[in-house]
């Protein structure tokens, strides 16, 4: 009976996912100018194919941006899934269908891999697929595709957080374990840098949460070779990070400081606003049920937590 209603909670998952990506698939692409720049995807798609297609790997210039003086995008911004995009495009799909392909495919897999991780966390499959549907609608991971549109990386990067950790709550026998944490984590910093800054933090709270033992020396060890596996991105960005003009994108209007959230770091009403009409009520914010619900989830975690460790 269990695992006939874990497939069939699956099924539902997915098909809730797909009803999630159903406006990717109008007639030409979303058009999101007003909170970002859709059609940039267009070009970074494009100059990865044009790169792909000549066998370069990894990818770090675009050879027509800046007026075809060329532009060492692919060097700084974290682009995995733009290597899907631009593989789908080599083998001969156009580049918007490209890009909704892979809008959708990222929704499919950040609610498999929430589902994945919230059974590690609950017998009950009713209970994950709960709280993969609320991951799917959470009001930032749509923002990110219908009102910001351009943030393919950052969008791609909800994938892998449950990911990282679901497989660090595998059993410890399970093989390849270690491999799949460093495969995992080293998704994310590829994905999207500053998530991987982000979200590292707690990552390593979650891992020293649990009794120090061996596991979790091993455990940081393997997310410290995701940390490897990923250098080919990282070290050059950082290490010719002085060849590269960044001023422009830490000054004005890039800079981190102007975009913290103070009163309207969560919506004021239930139905969250995704406008862009009004400044006290931005969409890149929290939405009032989310947070009511790490408000009150937040404590029984901690207590159950706690508890747990008592009681060994």
């Amino acid at each position: 009976m269990n695992r006939r209603a874990n497939i069939f909670s699956l099924i539902l998952l997915l098909a809730f996912a797909l009803a999630a990506s159903v406006p990717l698939w109008g007639p030409g692409i979303v058009n999101t100018r007003g909170g970002g720049d859709s059609p940039f995807l267009l070009q970074r798609i494009h100059q990865m194919a044009v790169n792909l297609r000549a066998g370069v790997f990894p990818v770090r210039w675009m050879p027509d941006a800046a007026y075809g003086l060329g532009y060492p995008f692919f060097s700084y911004y974290a682009a995995l899934p733009y290597y899907l995009a631009g593989l789908l495009v080599v083998v001969g799909l156009d580049i918007l269908s490209a890009v909704k392909i892979t809008q959708t495919l990222g929704f499919l897999a950040a609610a498999l891999a929430m589902y994945g991780w919230m059974r590690r966390l609950t017998a009950r499959p009713w209970a994950a697929w709960l709280g993969a549907v609320a991951y799917t609608v959470a009001p930032f991971h749509l923002v990110n595709v219908y009102v910001r549109g351009d943030s393919l990386s950052e969008f791609y990067a909800f994938v892998f957080y449950p990911l990282i950790l679901w497989v660090l709550d595998l059993p410890e026998g399970r093989p390849f374990r270690r491999f799949g944490i460093a495969l995992a984590y080293a998704g994310l910093p590829l994905t999207h840098n500053i998530s991987a800054f982000i979200f590292t933090p707690f990552v390593l709270l979650y891992v020293l949460m649990r009794r120090p033992d061996r596991r979790t020396l091993r455990d940081l060890g393997a997310l410290g070779l995701g940390l490897l596996l990923s250098a080919w991105f990282w070290l050059p960005a950082l290490g010719e990070s002085h060849l590269a003009q960044l001023g422009a994108v830490t000054q004005g209007y890039f800079y981190y400081a102007n975009h913290f959230r103070a009163l309207n770091l969560v919506q004021d009403r239930f139905f969250f606003d995704y406008s862009l009409s009004s400044p006290d009520r931005t969409p890149f914010a929290i939405g009032l049920p989310q947070a009511i619900g790490a408000a009150l989830g937040g404590p029984v975690l901690l207590v159950r937590l706690v508890a747990g460790r008592v009681g060994r």
